[in-house]
């Protein structure tokens, strides 16, 4: 099977569903067998979607849109549809690269950016509401990755934990708690070795909380109100 560095060059136009046939087959067998790469390759179709719905906004009008469509379907703009589709890729990467990249340098509204995206990926690809005990769940995260991890035992009305996975952002491998509340979905990451200052931040629609506790940075998420998602950090806070 081909390596993650020999399948790289794929996933962009897999994802932008602009590779071959056999580019397909290629990135599907390596997904199968590839848990990182396969969420990744999730969270930049996430990124790709929440950048067409809440970025674009088309503004010519719709028989100059329809001139445009038609010129680089026919490539009357003397731009080979190859460099158009790769500019669009470009484009696509200096967005979620820039995620990335910014995550590093300690932003707490990218980290929360880069955490929301994986957020809606994650339920989108996990969308069981039956509750899971958390204890087992922490045995289970201990034996496939090798680490230690310590899920808050809050008790407050309506919440559910329903799945524990691995997932990545730019400080690195983070364990991903996943929530209901009254059956609407809530993330908490736990990000160890990582310190930061509690901050708030409002990105594509959902707020997120941000604080640290033991040297381990938590991020909650979800849509709840922010005065909601305050109270329930400060539970699950106080119940380490």
């Amino acid at each position: 099977m081909p390596s993650c560095r020999e399948v790289d060059p794929l996933f962009t136009p897999y994802v932008d569903g602009e590779a071959t046939a056999a580019e397909r087959e290629i990135v599907d067998a390596h997904l199968r067998a590839c848990p990182k790469c396969r969420h990744q390759t999730a969270l930049q179709a996430a990124a790709r979607e929440s950048v067409r719905t809440k970025l674009c906004r088309p503004c010519a009008p719709e028989h100059l849109r329809a001139r445009c469509r038609a010129a680089a379907h026919t490539g009357s703009f003397g731009i080979p549809r190859t460099l158009v589709s790769l500019s669009i890729a470009a484009a696509l990467a200096l967005v979620v690269g820039g995620v990335v990249l910014y995550g590093l340098s300690g932003l707490p509204t990218v980290l929360a950016a880069q955490l929301t995206l994986d957020h809606v990926t994650c339920f989108a690809v996990h969308a069981s509401s039956a509750a899971v005990d958390p204890r087992k769940s922490e045995a289970r995260y201990a034996r496939e990755y090798g680490q230690v991890v310590r899920l808050p035992r809050a008790t407050v009305a309506g919440l559910q934990l329903v799945g524990v996975r691995r997932c990545y952002c730019g400080e690195g491998a983070a364990a991903h708690a996943m929530y209901r509340l009254h059956g609407r979905a809530v993330s908490l990451y736990i990000i160890p070795d990582a310190s930061r200052a509690r901050a708030s931040a409002d990105v594509f629609g959902h707020d997120a909380v941000i604080w640290s506790n033991a040297d381990t940075t938590y991020v909650l998420i979800s849509r709840e109100p922010e005065t909601a998602l305050q109270e329930l950090a400060s539970a699950m806070n106080g119940s380490m």
